[in-house]
């Protein structure tokens, strides 16, 4: 596990990292820990290969809350995990959408719960799936797919989230419907089933993809779209 963590409580920094390496230890889970005392220094660095952070939200000179809004930004998919002594604080994180809240009081109770459901994700994200690609199947990481688009001519189109170019396939956007619904994809319309993780807003028969793409949603879908899709994300908190 890469794993930062972020608090300007030195002592409280120590006991969270011993924790984790306890946790880590009886998993035989490799742990590769960095610590940050100031929000300063975790927004200096390049985080790329860090998988979770752990952030105080109470700071100073620069909230927590701000640090992860910086940090979603840069890297979208970082589990950020939010310490804190006041549980009030909690309402606030969703908008960073921030994966759990651990209470310092009750961090000895909660902590393994908190990096067990650390270690779903993880595991969910390296999920892959096949693409018929002429004569070849591709490995491609679901969490690297913003949408599968369709086409008339027995080809779908699977644009990925970092790449200009979109891929070809063969077979129809159908076949894919059913087997990723529970991966987290929607079917916006008939052309495009998108990935949930990569949508920013539905609004106004619009869905707005991480990479600023907007696409049209079904008019006469519309309401179960934006159903389906509020689902899903409140059970990503």
């Amino acid at each position: 596990m890469k794993i930062a963590i972020c608090d300007d409580n030195s002592p409280f920094v120590c006991k969270l990292k011993n924790l984790i390496s306890d946790y880590c230890a009886k998993k035989d889970l490799p742990l590769d820990c960095t610590l940050y005392y100031s929000p300063a220094s975790v927004l200096s660095t390049d985080l790329s290969s860090v998988q979770a952070i752990f952030l105080d939200i109470d700071m100073p000179k620069i909230s927590g809350l701000e640090v992860a809004k910086q940090l979603r930004h840069k890297w979208p998919d970082l589990i950020i995990v939010f310490v804190t002594a006041y549980i009030e604080y909690a309402p606030a994180g969703y908008r960073v959408n921030a994966f759990r809240y651990l209470l310092k009081t009750r961090i000895n109770e909660e902590l393994t719960a908190v990096l067990d459901d650390i270690q779903q994700k993880l595991y969910a994200n390296q999920e892959t799936i096949l693409l018929r690609q002429g004569d070849c199947n591709i490995p491609i990481a679901l969490k690297d797919i913003l949408y599968f688009e369709g086409t008339p001519r027995r080809k779908v189109l699977v644009h990925l989230l970092n790449e200009a170019e979109s891929l070809h396939c063969s077979g129809e956007l159908t076949q894919f419907v059913d087997s990723l619904r529970e991966k987290g994809f929607l079917r916006i319309q008939k052309s495009y089933l998108a990935n949930m993780a990569h949508i920013i807003r539905i609004r106004s028969y619009k869905v707005t993809l991480r990479n600023s793409e907007v696409l049209n949603a079904s008019e006469k879908n519309y309401s179960n779209i934006c159903e389906e899709y509020l689902q899903w994300k409140g059970m990503q908190r």
